[in-house]
């Protein structure tokens, strides 16, 4: 089965070949490409010009309220995903809690992969106020959610979600942790024979669950080349309501905050 069984429909009506067509495409040097800024219905386009957003950073706020729509569980999904819950999570959810996904797997072969113990440096940064000796200016960029630290520091929680079964192992003798107790398959496997070994179902249970565990933490840690880490950015900006929340990738050097800070601004890298 697909999605879209365990999802609210998208609409009552079916198509019938009439009607308007997507025409957000230009042709650059003989090849088409997506224009960004007409991916955004007219109708936000007034309001996004007042927000002092950069017109680059459109289409990625619209991407957010259309993932908020599309990933809507219906009645029979959200009954089953509290049953999962109360049978696979171990710890408690609270205030307080900084989640993070460590995106492993299949994922290497396309994306740089970084060990627990990058995270690991990020976490000790925010939690106990250790300065990252590869960014001179790692205190600085806490400043605009240093209303935030103190609740986080208080717990010193972390939810960890991975497809890397000693990535938990590792993380268990470090922090007091929460985690979903499931099976994980070999690290490199694709994504593909993971849904063959254990069936469709668990592997959407099990990734509802993760993004939802993640909506409730009061901050993130994640990689942008991750999609699954981008889809869990924009849940949380708007279904959770936390795009004020603090939300950065780990990096080698200075974590990377998303696009909604500093009004789509990246973070500096020193390289």
């Amino acid at each position: 089965r697909n999605y879209e069984c365990y999802l609210k429909p998208v609409s009552s009506c079916k198509p019938n070949g009439e009607g308007s067509r997507f025409t957000g495409l230009k042709t650059e040097r003989g090849r088409q490409k997506i224009k960004s800024t007409e991916l955004v219905p007219k109708v936000f386009k007034a309001l996004l010009k007042c927000s002092g957003y950069p017109s680059l950073y459109w289409v990625k706020w619209w991407r957010a309220q259309a993932t908020a729509f599309l990933l809507r569980p219906n009645k029979e999904t959200a009954l089953e995903l509290q049953r999962f819950r109360e049978e696979h999570l171990v710890g408690h959810m609270q205030a307080g809690v900084l989640g993070c996904y460590v995106r492993h797997g299949d994922k290497y072969y396309e994306a740089t992969e970084y060990p627990l113990k990058d995270y690991l440096r990020i976490f000790s940064w925010i939690l106990d106020d250790k300065v990252i000796t590869s960014c001179p200016r790692s205190a600085e960029f806490l400043e605009p959610f240093k209303a935030q630290l103190p609740n986080l520091q208080s717990t010193h929680r972390i939810y960890l979600g991975s497809d890397d079964a000693a990535v938990l192992e590792e993380a268990k003798s470090s922090f007091d942790m929460i985690y979903v107790n499931v099976s994980r398959l070999s690290k490199r496997m694709s994504l593909m024979k993971v849904s063959k070994k254990l069936g469709a179902k668990q592997v959407v249970m099990e990734s509802l669950l993760n993004l939802e565990l993640l909506m409730e933490s009061d901050a993130f840690i994640c990689t942008w080349t991750s999609n699954w880490c981008r889809l869990v950015d924009e849940m949380r900006m708007t279904v959770a309501m936390k795009a004020t929340y603090l939300s950065l990738e780990v990096n080698k050097h200075c974590p990377r905050f998303n696009w909604v800070h500093g009004k789509g601004a990246e973070t500096p890298d020193f390289r």
